[in-house]
């Protein structure tokens, strides 16, 4: 089975291990990464912060959002730009401002919409389907996320939150992958073994097309 085999059949059972999870739990386990989310001495200096808004049974960000505004932090969130195949960030102003975007993932609405540059913001937290403790990322496949990524500055910490079953022992990496910083589960912080924030698989092959099927997303 070659990478690109072996990543969508782990993304098959990550996501439907982690759909299986009952909604009361997920909620639970959210409020518990929340917690640690706050602890991380990598946000001690952020004022602007990039959250990516939860959907289906992803890790919900509803909290980390609230308290983020709640202590004077900037918020932005993503936009989808589906053509382009690329990511905006868009500063959030309130649940109110949001509809409904491309892959059912809210986003501010086009009318008033204040687009923020990447060089301004000081963390980003971004979704995924699985993670290993090298930082490695599994996404939906359609390499949006990886584009903003490549962009982002160097000392800006790249975190993801994610339940603590979709840690898997290794994600085959493909050339344009970017690693997280840190992963913060319901039950611990993993702060990243590898040496290089870009994953290397050989060649630089090409941002692959969309995932197939039904279900899909913009990480």
């Amino acid at each position: 089975m070659g990478a690109a085999q072996q990543r969508e059949a782990l993304r098959r059972e990550v996501l439907a291990r982690r759909d299986r999870l009952p909604a009361e739990e997920r909620r639970r386990a959210s409020r518990a990464i929340a917690e640690r989310f706050w602890g991380l001495a990598e946000l001690a200096s952020a004022r602007t912060l990039h959250v990516s808004l939860s959907t289906g049974s992803e890790v919900e960000t509803g909290d980390v959002v609230a308290e983020a505004r709640r202590r004077g932090l900037r918020v932005v969130v993503p936009v989808t730009l589906v053509n382009e195949r690329r990511l905006l960030l868009a500063e959030f102003e309130g649940p109110e401002t949001l509809v409904t975007g491309p892959f059912g993932i809210p986003e501010p609405r086009p009318e008033g919409r204040k687009i923020v540059d990447l060089a301004r913001v000081d963390a980003l937290v971004i979704p995924g389907v699985a993670f290993d403790e090298h930082g490695n990322r599994l996404g939906w496949g359609a390499g949006f996320y990886d584009r903003l990524l490549e962009g982002a500055r160097p000392d800006v910490p790249i975190i993801a939150l994610a339940y603590e079953g979709q840690i898997v022992p290794a994600v085959p990496p493909e050339g344009h992958d970017v690693r997280m910083s840190v992963i913060v589960t319901e039950q611990r912080v993993i702060r990243a073994r590898a040496a290089s924030r870009v994953a290397r698989a050989g060649r630089n092959p090409p941002h692959p097309p969309f995932a197939k099927g039904g279900r899909g997303g913009i990480s």
